[in-house]
């Protein structure tokens, strides 16, 4: 899979049992997510993203076409371009 590091952030971190394992925000999660990543796995994580967004034209379509989220936390919205660059932030 090409975007093989959002599709592992979306089904592992914002997935069914997010809350339980990682936080019950956003914020909270996205800590844990850099403190199990590398520097090279934030960078690489950040690349990717990049190229996801400009790949696609209309982001929501093909993000809710690409990824599942089964948690969502308020604090990182529900639009993908929105959830994109909260995660962005998170890993600068």
């Amino acid at each position: 899979m090409r975007f093989e590091l959002i599709d592992h952030l979306t089904k592992v971190y914002f997935g069914q049992d997010a809350d339980i394992l990682f936080g019950e925000t956003g914020a909270e999660i996205m800590a844990s997510y850099r403190e199990s990543s590398t520097p090279a796995e934030l960078a690489a994580l950040r690349a990717e993203i990049a190229d996801y967004l400009g790949s696609h034209e209309d982001i929501e379509t093909a993000f809710a076409r690409d990824f599942s989220r089964d948690y969502v936390p308020e604090d990182f919205g529900t639009p993908a371009k929105q959830f994109l660059d909260s995660v962005l932030a998170a890993v600068q």
